[in-house]
C-alpha cells in the first residue's frame, strides 16, 4: 500500500471513530512526532538509574496496581 492509500484509509477510520481514547493518544503521537530524540551520555545515563533506584528506595514509584487503575481512567 502506498503512501496516498495510507493516509486514505487512516483518514476513513479517524473519521468514523468515536473512541476518545484512541483520539487522545493519536493526538499524544502526533504531538510529540517531531520532537528531536537526543542521545545521553553514559555518565547521564548512570545519573538516572542512581536517581531511580533512590525513589525506589524512598518508596517514590507506582506500582504496576495503581499503573492498572490509572490507565483505565484515560
Amino acid at each position: 500500500m502506498n503512501i496516498e492509500a495510507t493516509k486514505y484509509e487512516l483518514l476513513n477510520k479517524l473519521l468514523s471513530t468515536t473512541d476518545e481514547n484512541l483520539l487522545k493518544q493519536l493526538s499524544a503521537v502526533f504531538k510529540n512526532s517531531g520532537r528531536k530524540i537526543e542521545p545521553i551520555s553514559i555518565t547521564q545515563y548512570n545519573s538516572e538509574i542512581l536517581a531511580a533506584e533512590s525513589r525506589i528506595e524512598n518508596g517514590q514509584f507506582t506500582s504496576h496496581e495503581d499503573l492498572e487503575k490509572e490507565s483505565e481512567e484515560w
